[in-house]
Formats: C-alpha cells, sequence, structure tokens
C-alpha cells in the first residue's frame, strides 16, 4: 500500500487519520469518550467527592460546656460513634439448654430438662427485659426438649396399651 488515501477528500497532515473533521476533539483524546461521573464539576466540588458521606466519627464541632464530643454519650435513637454499642451478653444456661436439648433426642431423660430449663431462662429473659446473643440457642434446646418430651410420652403410652394388650390376648388364650 503506498498510502491511504480518504474517497471524501484528503486529510490535514496533522489530523488522526480516526477523528472525524470538525469533531472539536483536542489531539490525542478520544472524541467519543464521555465525561467521569465521578469528576469533581463545579466551583464548590473541587477536590471533594460528591458521594462521600460525612464520618460518624469526626467532632460535630464544639459541644456544651465545653468538652469534645467524643467524650459525650449518644442519646437515645443515635448511633454512637464506636458503632452499636458493646454486643449482646450470653445467657449463662444458653448452651447447655440446647446441649440438653440435643442429647434428649437419643436419652430421654434429659429431653424434659431442656424443656423445663428453656421455659424457665425464656421467664427470666421475658422478666429482665435484657436481650442475650444466644436466645436462639435457648429456644432451640427449648422446642427440641418439647418435641422429644412428648414423643416420649406418646411412646411411653403406645408401649403400655400394647403391653395391656398383649397381656390379655395371652390370658385369653392361656386360660382354654
Amino acid at each position: 500500500m503506498v498510502g491511504m488515501s480518504n474517497p471524501y477528500g484528503e486529510n490535514p497532515p496533522n489530523q488522526d487519520p480516526y477523528t472525524q473533521p470538525g469533531s472539536g476533539a483536542p489531539e490525542g483524546q478520544n472524541p467519543y469518550s464521555q465525561p467521569s461521573p465521578y469528576a469533581a464539576s463545579g466551583p464548590s466540588a473541587e477536590g471533594q467527592n460528591p458521594y462521600s458521606q460525612p464520618s460518624p466519627y469526626a467532632p460535630t464541632g464544639p459541644s456544651q460546656y465545653g468538652q469534645d464530643s467524643y467524650n459525650q454519650p449518644a442519646q437515645y435513637g443515635q448511633q454512637s460513634a464506636y458503632g452499636y454499642g458493646a454486643p449482646a451478653a450470653e445467657h449463662p444456661q444458653g448452651t447447655l439448654i440446647l446441649v440438653f436439648g440435643i442429647i434428649g433426642i437419643f436419652v430421654g431423660i434429659f429431653a424434659p430438662i431442656a424443656w423445663y430449663m428453656g421455659n424457665k431462662a425464656r421467664k427470666e429473659i421475658a422478666a429482665s427485659g435484657q436481650h442475650y446473643s444466644n436466645e436462639q440457642n435457648i429456644n432451640i434446646g427449648r422446642i427440641l426438649g418439647l418435641v422429644f418430651t412428648i414423643i416420649y410420652i406418646v411412646t411411653i403410652v403406645l408401649s403400655i396399651v400394647f403391653v395391656v394388650i398383649v397381656g390379655g390376648i395371652a390370658a385369653s388364650q392361656g386360660g382354654r
């Protein structure tokens, strides 16, 4: 190829062959590019991110009585400067109730114990109004204890009925 020629006319020697004539794009810049949506615009936005949020840790200015705002407790309904507060404590018997509920699946005596202890812990939680981080363990252990206590009671009742029926049949057959 000797040279590329434009069928619509000659390109000026300093112009990029891939730009349209009269596009107004500066030399070396893509004429099809769009401005960045993150670029700062306007006189007040220079050097600032328009999507930024104020830091929850920054002091909001001088507070009452000449103390800085870091030492002030958060007002009711407001987030404290250190997150959402201290994590909830664990109920002292929460894990034990869950373990007894699981063991109650295999060993029948533990199911009613888990049910009783779970109900007792639930009443303590309701009376104190405090939330514990292992309330779910207490509820799971209590429900396992409830379900397997009912299953064991039904099994015992059916076993007694079965023994009475078999004993009655054996007595009627043996008396002939």
